[in-house]
């Protein structure tokens, strides 16, 4: 694979599967798989532009950062997250939601981390 498209790869990757798992756990609806698809596709991306700036400072930014993803990623989907109507933050929907962002986040993460272990780009 081109070194210029592995971003693009991994994100796709992380798109797919962090929206099937939400879908799994029961957000379905149309809005919702789109705004999950778009904002872990914007997610992804800023992340690992960002990260390769960090040179020898990767790790120490990986965490809080992968936390502000999931911190990100969790007030969005709560916009649209009730049939395209937003839940009230720290209510059990929005919990409810937020454990199964950072669900889908740590799948992803541990899946990003096992191919890059694996496979010497």
């Amino acid at each position: 694979m081109n070194a210029a498209m592995i971003p693009f790869a991994t994100a796709l990757i992380t798109v797919v599967i962090e929206t099937l798992i939400l879908a799994l756990a029961g957000y379905r609806t149309r809005i919702f798989i789109a705004a999950c698809a778009l904002i872990n596709l914007a997610t992804n991306l800023t992340l690992n532009a960002a990260l390769s700036f960090t040179g020898e400072s990767y790790f120490q930014f990986l965490l809080p950062a992968e936390l502000a993803v999931v911190l990100i990623e969790w007030a969005v989907l709560s916009l649209v997250a009730d049939h395209g109507h937003p839940v009230r933050l720290f209510s059990w929907p929005s919990l409810r939601l937020f454990l199964f962002v950072l669900l889908a986040n740590i799948v992803t993460f541990t899946i990003g981390v096992v191919l890059t272990l694996t496979y010497d780009y």
